[in-house]
């Protein structure tokens, strides 16, 4: 197959890519402090290959919010209190430093995006259903975003062609010269489908993506 055309935008999800998603931090950064947190996510797997409603929402047998619903759910059981929504869960595990869940080598691709003129564009489906609006209007770090594409706000979620039609017209850039960065297979499925140099992010190895995506836009490496 040729090599895909050098692209002249970017397109991000934002859980999972440019923030550490909840299973890193529940299993990684929270849980350090919270051995029965701990124990239920290694029981579990939380979000890995042994939890099996995790795959149900990857065959989409439930929504991922119907499965952060039910994790939040029991996490907050976990540690004694009832009712916790995925609201709740979030807000727990990102009331920290933002060095502590931002993705710094995503970070650095956002803005050496920017300082190239290039556009920038955020598709997520979930920032303010999850994090709540407040929360979302005081992030500095998503001040480098043309347009942020929310599904919450939208009422249209990935893998809808809808919304990636959306994130192409923000940018203004046709389809097969735009990056896109998704952590979810069938996310990153859709974007392929859409046009875009879609490519997911792996969460053992983010670095990967990031360089590839640097790559097609031409820009330098980040150690550069």
């Amino acid at each position: 197959m040729p090599p895909p055309p050098t692209a002249r935008a970017l397109v991000l999800d934002i859980g999972g890519v440019v923030l550490r998603n909840a299973r890193e931090l529940v299993r990684h950064r929270t849980a350090l402090a919270e051995p029965a947190v701990t124990a239920y996510a290694d029981e579990i797997d939380l979000a890995g290959p042994g939890d099996e409603l995790w795959h149900r929402m990857l065959r989409h047998e439930v929504t991922e919010r119907a499965y952060w619903a039910q994790r939040a759910a029991e996490i907050g059981s976990v540690l004694g209190e009832d009712g916790w929504t995925t609201r709740r869960l979030i807000n727990w595990l990102y009331e920290r430093p933002s060095s502590e869940w931002l993705t710094e080598e995503v970070v650095a691709l956002m803005h050496d995006t920017k300082a190239a003129g290039l556009p920038l564009v955020a598709l997520t489906n979930d920032l303010v259903d999850f994090h709540g609006p407040e929360w979302a209007d005081a992030q500095e770090w998503l001040e480098p975003f043309d347009t942020i594409v929310d599904g919450s706000l939208t009422g249209v979620l990935k893998p809808d062609p809808a919304a990636y039609r959306a994130a192409i017209e923000a940018t203004g850039v046709p389809a097969p010269e735009t990056v896109y960065l998704d952590d979810m297979p069938v996310n990153v499925a859709g974007g392929l489908a859409a046009g875009l140099q879609a490519i997911e992010v792996h969460h053992h190895d983010k670095a990967a993506a990031v360089a590839e995506a640097r790559l097609r836009l031409g820009l330098a490496p980040a150690d550069s």
